[in-house]
C-alpha cells in the first residue's frame, strides 16, 4: 500500500483544505494518517496486525482483496463510529490513511498485480512494487515544498491508542522512527525509470485522494 510520505503529503494537502476551522490539532491529524502503520514496529509483527490496524478482511490474504467495496463500507463505518470521540482529529488522519490505502490498493497495487503476477508468488511481485513505492517515497519527502513542515507537525502529534487497532507504545516507536530515522538518507532518490509509481501516476494518485476524501466535509 501506500507509503508514510504519500500518507502524509495526502494528510497535509486536505488539512490545507479542509483544516481551518474543522481541524483543531493539524499534528494529531498527521499522525493519525500514519497510525494504522504502527503495527510494524509491535515486537512480534505478523500480517494479522496489518489486516487489524486496517480494518481488512475481504480476501484470502493481506494485498489480495476481492471485496473492496466491503472494505471501504468498513472504513466508513469506523468514521461514523468515532468520529465524535475525543481525540477525533486523530482518527480523522486514522481513516484517511486506510481510505488511502483502499484507493491505492483500488488503483494502483491491484493493477500492478494482475499486470506481473502470471503464476509469481504475491510476496514476489510485491517485492517490485515496494523498490519503486519507497524510492517515490523517499524522493517526494526530498523534493516536495512542504516536507519540513509536515515533519515540524507530525512532531506535534499525541500518541494514542485504538481498540482493537493499535497499541500506544507501537505509535510512540513510529512516530519516533518516521522523525529521526526512515527520511534521514544521504541517497538522492532518482524514480525517472519508475514504470508503476511514476511522479505522474503518483501526483494523480495524491490529488485523487484529496478530491474523494468528501467524508471531511460531513458533521
Amino acid at each position: 500500500m501506500s507509503y508514510p510520505m504519500v500518507h502524509l503529503k495526502v494528510a497535509y494537502e486536505l488539512l490545507a483544505r479542509y483544516g481551518n476551522g474543522y481541524i483543531e490539532r493539524p499534528g494529531d491529524f498527521l499522525l493519525g494518517s500514519v497510525a494504522p502503520d504502527a503495527v510494524h514496529f509491535h515486537n512480534e509483527y505478523d500480517v494479522s496486525l496489518k489486516e487489524r490496524s486496517h480494518l481488512w478482511k475481504f480476501g484470502p490474504r493481506w494485498g489480495i482483496t476481492l471485496d473492496s467495496e466491503g472494505w471501504r463500507d468498513a472504513i466508513y463505518k469506523f468514521w461514523k463510529e468515532n468520529r465524535n470521540a475525543e481525540n477525533r482529529d486523530f482518527i480523522a488522519g486514522y481513516c484517511i490513511h486506510l481510505l488511502t490505502d483502499w484507493e491505492n490498493d483500488r488503483s494502483i497495487w491491484t493493477p500492478f498485480r494482475e499486470k506481473v503476477m502470471q503464476g509469481t508468488e504475491v510476496d514476489e511481485v510485491h517485492e517490485q512494487y515496494a523498490a519503486e513505492a519507497y524510492g517515490f517515497d523517499q524522493w517526494l519527502y526530498q523534493t516536495d515544498k512542504d516536507s519540513q513542515e509536515i515533519w515540524q507537525l507530525l512532531e506535534q502529534g499525541r500518541i494514542y491508542g485504538v481498540e482493537g487497532c493499535i497499541l500506544e507504545e507501537d505509535l510512540a516507536r513510529q512516530k519516533q522512527s518516521l522523525l529521526v530515522e526512515q527520511f534521514a538518507r544521504e541517497k538522492v532518490y532518482d524514480v525517472s525509470g519508475y514504470q508503476f509509481c511514476t511522479k505522474e501516476i503518483m501526483g494523480e494518485f495524491v490529488k485523487k485522494c484529496v478530491e474523494e476524501m468528501i467524508f471531511l466535509q460531513q458533521p
